[in-house]
C-alpha cells in the first residue's frame, strides 16, 4: 500500500511543476520524502525504492522527474565517489 502512495506522490509531482522542480533539484534521498511529508504523503526510503519498477516502465508519463527518482533510489545508486575503487593503501605482506 505504501508504494502506492509514493506513486500518488510522484503522479502529484507530475502534474505540478513547482513540485516537479523540487524533486528533480533534490540531491537526497530525505530530501524527496520530506517534500512527500509537506504534501501529505508518509511514505517511507523503502516505499520509494519500491515505486522505482513502475517508474521504469512508465518514464514518459514522469518525464524528468523519472531520472531524477531514479537516480536517487535506483539500486545502482550508491554513495561511492565516481573515480571508482579506492586504490589499496596498505603494507603487502612478506611470504618467505
Amino acid at each position: 500500500m505504501s508504494k502506492e502512495k509514493a506513486l500518488d506522490f510522484l503522479k502529484q509531482a507530475a502534474d505540478c511543476s513547482a513540485l516537479s522542480e523540487q524533486v528533480t533539484a533534490a540531491d537526497q534521498k530525505a530530501e524527496v520524502i520530506d517534500l512527500a511529508k509537506q504534501q501529505g504523503y508518509e511514505i517511507s526510503e523503502d516505499d520509494m525504492t519500491k515505486a522505482v519498477p513502475v517508474i521504469q516502465e512508465k518514464p514518459g508519463f514522469f518525464g524528468e522527474l523519472a531520472q531524477a527518482v531514479l537516480e536517487l533510489f535506483a539500486p545502482a545508486h550508491d554513495d561511492y565517489p565516481a573515480t571508482g575503487v579506492q586504490p589499496y593503501t596498505g603494507m603487502p605482506t612478506r611470504k618467505g
